[in-house]
């Protein structure tokens, strides 16, 4: 979504640093571990908005406080456009989020092919004297 489109000032914030899986709760991460994901980006976050149809405006330039080094944040708006109603918590977004990260195909490790192990030869046993 453009964000000449539509005023995105009060909309709700998520930076990545609140889905990230490496992060504690006191360096900002918001949700349970069990859904967190490892290092989410903007880009991610944005693909998973669009999935799910929820209004959002990509800020790139943006950085979070506490974690400045990774860059952007994700707007989104949670609130029904024609009832004007919260349809549902900023926490049950982030939490569909990260678990719809984790099943991305970029995130999807590959399956690695059964190869022959390589047999170890040991050295022979010299002697003592």
């Amino acid at each position: 979504m453009d964000s000449a489109e539509v005023d995105s000032s009060n909309w709700n914030i998520i930076y990545p640093t609140y889905l990230d899986k490496d992060c504690t709760s006191s360096q900002g991460r918001k949700i349970n571990l069990s859904v967190a994901v490892s290092k989410p980006t903007i880009e991610e976050i944005k693909i998973v908005c669009e999935k799910l149809n929820i209004p959002h405006v990509v800020e790139e330039k943006k950085r979070y406080p506490r974690n400045w080094m990774v860059p952007g944040r994700v707007r989104v708006c949670l609130r029904d456009s024609e009832t004007n109603e919260k349809t549902r918590t900023k926490k049950q977004v982030m939490c569909e989020i990260a678990t719809l990260i984790s099943q991305l195909k970029t995130r999807q490790q590959p399956k690695q092919t059964a190869q022959s192990t390589p047999t170890s030869k040991k050295k022979p046993n010299k002697k003592r004297r």
